[in-house]
Order: C-alpha cells, then sequence, then structure tokens
C-alpha cells in the first residue's frame, strides 16, 4: 500500500470501512453455481509463468491465475513469455499439454501470428468485434480492477436494492488513459444543468470508488487504453444503469444496447441526452439494472468466466 496514503487521514474513513466490508463480504460470499464438470479439475493441471512479460500484466494476470487456481490445480512454472502483450500458459489435459495464451494488451489490433500458431486458442480480451478471420483467437470476457469486488459484491447490490441514490449520474476517470474523449465527456457532464453529475477526474479509493457506484442511479463508461475499462465489469456486477461509448469490441456474449446498458452514437450531447432520457424513466433504468446484474452473474463473474477458459480449451484441444 502507498505509505503516503496510508498516512493521510482523509483515506482512514475508507479504510475502516473496507475492512468492515471486506471481512463481512467473506463471511456471505456471493457465488453463483458451477457448470463445470467435477472431473475436470482431475484432468487438467495449469502452469502459469512465474514472471510476466511486461510488469503492468502483473494486476490482471494475477487475477487470471487465481481464478483458475480455484477450479484446477495450478503450478507455477518457468515460462518464456516472448510476446508482448501476451501471457503464454501451459494446460496438461490427460497427461498431453497445450499452449493457450491470454492476450491482455489493451489494442484490438494487438496480436502475435506466431503466437496464435502455436497456442491451441489465444483468449483476447480486446477483441475486435469483427473478428480475426479464421485464426484460433475468441474473447476472454474482462476483468475488474480487483478481486476486492468480489468481498464487497454483496454489500453492493443491497445498497443499491434498498437505500436511495445519493447521485443522478457518476463517473471517476484519470485522464492518464484517453484523455481527449474522457476530457470532454466529464467537461460537458459537469457543466450541466440537467442533471446532478458526480465524479471527475479526481480517484479516491477503489473500496469508496465501488460504494459510489452502488449510489448512482446512472453510470458513465468511457474507453481507456483500449475501448474496454474495467469500469464497465464494476458497474455491471453491482447493477447499474450504465450508458456508454460505443465499443467495437465483444465480450464472449456481445452485450446489447438497450437492454444491458445504453450507447449514446454522437459524443458528449448524446450521451447527455441519453442520461437525460434515462432518468426520466425509472421502470426502464430497474429493467437494465437488472439485466446488467444477470449479465455479469452468468458471464463475466471469475467462476463463470474460469469454467468459460476450461471448457474453450478443451474443445479446442479435442479433449472434451
Amino acid at each position: 500500500m502507498n505509505l503516503t496514503r496510508l498516512l493521510d487521514v482523509r483515506t482512514w474513513p475508507d479504510l475502516a470501512t473496507e475492512a468492515v466490508l471486506r471481512v463481512g463480504g467473506r463471511l456471505h460470499g456471493l457465488e453463483p453455481p458451477s457448470d463445470l464438470p467435477a472431473e475436470v479439475r482431475q484432468r487438467v493441471t495449469v502452469r502459469w509463468p512465474r514472471a510476466y512479460h511486461w510488469p503492468s500484466y502483473a494486476k490482471g494476470g494475477d487475477q487470471l491465475r487465481e481464478l483458475l487456481r480455484r477450479r484446477v490445480r495450478l503450478v507455477s512454472a518457468q515460462l518464456p513469455q516472448p510476446y508482448r502483450g501476451t501471457i503464454l500458459t501451459e494446460f496438461e489435459v490427460d497427461g498431453r499439454v497445450h499452449k493457450v495464451a491470454f492476450n491482455v494488451a489493451d489494442y484490438p489490433e494487438q496480436l502475435d501470428a506466431e503466437c496464435t500458431r502455436e497456442s491451441v486458442v489465444t483468449f483476447k480480451f480486446q477483441y475486435r468485434r469483427e473478428g480475426y478471420g479464421q485464426l484460433p483467437v475468441v474473447p476472454a470476457g474482462y476483468l475488474p480492477a480487483s478481486p476486492m469486488l468480489y468481498d464487497l459484491l454483496g454489500y453492493l447490490r443491497r445498497a443499491k436494492d434498498r437505500r436511495p441514490s445519493l447521485f443522478d449520474v457518476y463517473g471517476r476517470f484519470s485522464l492518464e488513459f484517453s484523455p481527449g474523449v474522457r476530457g470532454d465527456a466529464l467537461r460537458h457532464l459537469g457543466r450541466t444543468a440537467l442533471f446532478r453529475f458526480h465524479g471527475g477526474d479526481r480517484m479516491v479509493r477503489y473500496s469508496r470508488y465501488l460504494r459510489e457506484i452502488a449510489r448512482s442511479k446512472i453510470c458513465i463508461d468511457l474507453p481507456g487504453q483500449g475501448p474496454f475499462c474495467f469500469r464497465l465489469v464494476e458497474y455491471l456486477a453491482v447493477g447499474s444503469c450504465v450508458v456508454a461509448m460505443p465499443h467495437g469490441t465483444s465480450l464472449q456474449t456481445p452485450l446489447v444496447d438497450g437492454v444491458h446498458l445504453a450507447y449514446c452514437q454522437d459524443g458528449p450531447p448524446d450521451l447527455i441526452r441519453r442520461c437525460r432520457v434515462l432518468l426520466e424513466d425509472p421502470s426502464r433504468r430497474r429493467a437494465m439494472e437488472v439485466a446488467a446484474r444477470e449479465f455479469f452473474d452468468r458471464y463475466l463473474h471469475r467462476d463463470r468466466l474460469s469454467a468459460y477458459y476450461l471448457t474453450t480449451v478443451l474443445a479446442a484441444a479435442g479433449e472434451a
């Protein structure tokens, strides 16, 4: 933890609240039922690299490692990592070893042809909507910024469902990534008199940000370094009404405009218009909140993602 932040008395209330909620979350877990055959645990061993090609991969890479460890035997191994933007692993199925790639690059076009040729399947996180031709590349879904989301998820959903909203429209975005798009959207949102906007470009502690999501009527999704951003996953998990810029990328099951979220088409003016329309229609907002949460539970929850990865590898390797 950053020592400066720890010594800042302004963070102490957030730290205290976070500690209580994380303990409560572990005692009252929110896990969907598993649909993975029990024998998979006996059949599969995953070899995970001890070190990544690039330090920035560690946060997402460690989440992937741990969600797979919850399902099957996983061991650390000294695996070469020659491909930028990719975590190269080995899945041993019934004694046969298959290379499996997780492309974590933020750019939909970034894909190494040699890596895809030597891997039985490549999971691509920023998966281009039109696909990659005949290459064995499939959407990887997407991850939250931190697994802390799962410790707080029960509380966040109860707060969303039972407590009054504090904010009409919400969004916090660092201007380190996509500063043009994000900055323009934040300026328009901050100036509008049509609703109360909360957020901006000042970052807060992760647990506080999650609690703010749960108390907001509408949450704004803007691109980061790539079209998808971890905020989208967190919004869906809590069960938010999301207004987003069009992604151009796809999850393993596509999000549907008007069902799971609302896409704006013409930049900040349309973003504000769609927020205003949804604020005036609570029943439609609620339907989108329910659909968003169901989408997360069915496709993006860590236990669903791990089952999806394992069944996809088994099918690609002819081991199903």
